[in-house]
């Protein structure tokens, strides 16, 4: 039996997704604003074939069609609990995605031949499984190409894609996470002949693990010698300094950032290192490319692609200005698995200011997901630098639990605390105990002491937002 190939490109909705994302990036009052008002219109008629939206929309009542902000907004846990009422082609069910999640270990293989899918790590709680549609892709890889590198006005980045160039992902492996799984179908189309004929002119893209120890990440890097890096901001930083430290000698013409909040610090500490430009993105597993940052690094929301309503705790809408405790996500691409008002739990701020770039996209400032780097080591042991996307994953994948925080107390301690939704705290703890010194084994690390906090996990204090691995406050005990 033939396995299943990557999702290939179709040329005609590639053009014209690409074309029409150009025209909105010039015009984004105007020629954006009628795309997505278009865009809306086209998803609230498809989300009638999903019969938990069909739900949603009759109860909708009072205007022909229903308006957005009418139809009830939706979480995580309600669209996984429900997931076979969600997509509106019927063969989408949890089982045979699953299956074919969990049936092959081959990234970016196309669902039904048809479709991509990816999950999300869990963060804010349970994982989640999204089925991705053409549209979507292209939706996706159109933003990346118009604006992932400044202005929209300017053209699009073609030195970033341009023939030859060598691009190094340094990610979570291990699952169909949207950020490998969308790397890898790049890599794949540039390789298959049937699809890029003229391969050798293609852009190489390579992934990496971030759950090597660093100097062998860093060894690996060296050898691939990448144009472009891409990675988190922790990751990033931590090979910043062993390039400080001439232990690495890589020569960037830009590092792409997202995936947490990167900070102040980060961005000087990486563009010195590298000499480089440091562009940063936001999105999310649910919409893979929400904004954009412009030359005066500020961000831009992709509103003719996607729509976000800032709200408090209660759901109610936030004034400009006014931080949002979550915002309500809409996807204008994905036909497929609609997402209409899906509450994401980001504290995002409208900023109502114009930008000196001059994009009319809204401006916003997003208190996103951070991560602490630990330095570890035992007794007479050499300290080891172990980035936190390293540390989750390993305790995701062995320990077969999401809602963590891991506390570093001292150099050789650690403490791993459980939210109170976790049924078997203690059986988990024993799985993700046992993970987490096996990795940290294959690190040298082999005398850190791992215990069980009865604490509820720390929230970060701007955001509430729960960082899985972090340093003790000062003062913990």
């Amino acid at each position: 039996m033939q396995r299943p190939g990557p999702l290939a490109v179709d040329p005609w909705l590639w053009s014209r997704t690409f074309a029409d994302t150009w025209l909105a990036g010039l015009d984004p009052a105007g020629a954006g604003a009628r795309q997505r008002e278009r865009r809306l219109a086209s998803l609230l008629t498809a989300a009638a074939g999903s019969p938990l939206y069909r739900q949603r929309l009759r109860a909708a009542r009072g205007s022909t069609p229903p308006q957005l902000q009418a139809l009830e907004p939706v979480g995580k846990d309600e669209l996984m609990h429900r997931f076979d009422e969600w997509s509106t082609d019927r063969r989408v069910t949890r089982a045979a995605v699953e299956q074919f999640l969990y049936g092959s270990s081959r990234l970016a293989d196309a669902f039904l031949g048809q479709y991509l899918v990816w999950t999300s790590s869990g963060t804010s709680g349970a994982p989640g499984i999204f089925v991705q549609d053409a549209a979507s892709i292209a939706a996706y890889e159109a933003l990346d190409a118009w604006r992932l590198r400044g202005s929209p006005a300017q053209g699009p980045p073609l030195a970033a894609w341009s023939f030859g160039q060598r691009f190094a992902f340094v990610g979570a492996t291990g699952g169909h996470f949207a950020g490998v799984v969308s790397v890898e179908r790049l890599r794949r189309l540039n390789t298959d002949p049937s699809i890029a004929p003229f391969g050798w002119l293609a852009p190489t893209v390579q992934t990496f693990s971030v759950l090597r120890p660093l100097e062998e990440l860093a060894a690996q890097l060296q050898v691939f010698a990448p144009a472009v890096l891409i990675t988190y901001p922790s990751s990033a930083a931590a090979l910043a300094r062993l390039q400080l430290e001439q232990r690495l000698n890589l020569r960037l013409k830009e590092v792409w950032c997202g995936g947490e909040q990167l900070s102040d610090a980060q961005r000087v500490l990486v563009r010195r290192a590298f000499n480089c430009p440091v562009r940063n993105n936001y999105g999310a597993s649910e919409f893979f490319s929400i904004a954009w940052e412009c030359e005066h690094g500020r961000l831009h929301l992709n509103d003719d692609w996607v729509i976000l309503e800032p709200v408090d705790d209660d759901l109610r809408p936030v004034p400009s200005g006014t931080a949002a405790r979550a915002v309500l996500l809409t996807n204008l691409a994905n036909h497929v698995q609609p997402l209409l008002r899906y509450r994401l739990d980001d504290s995002v701020r409208f900023t109502g200011q114009r930008c000196p770039c001059g994009s009319a996209f809204p401006v916003i400032e997003v208190q996103g997901r951070s991560a602490h780097t630990l330095l570890l080591h035992g007794a007479g042991e050499r300290p080891v630098t172990v980035l936190p996307l390293a540390v989750e994953t390993a305790i995701e994948e062995g320990g077969q639990v999401t809602q963590f925080q891991l506390l570093c107390t001292a150099p050789d301690a650690l403490e791993l605390r459980f939210e109170p939704q976790v049924a078997d705290a203690n059986a988990a703890f024993a799985r993700a105990r046992r993970a987490l010194l096996d990795y940290l084994r294959t690190l040298g690390l082999d005398s850190i002491r791992v215990v069980h906090g009865r604490g509820r996990p720390l929230r970060e204090r701007r955001s509430g937002k729960l960082c899985r691995v972090c340093h003790a406050p000062h003062g913990h005990r």
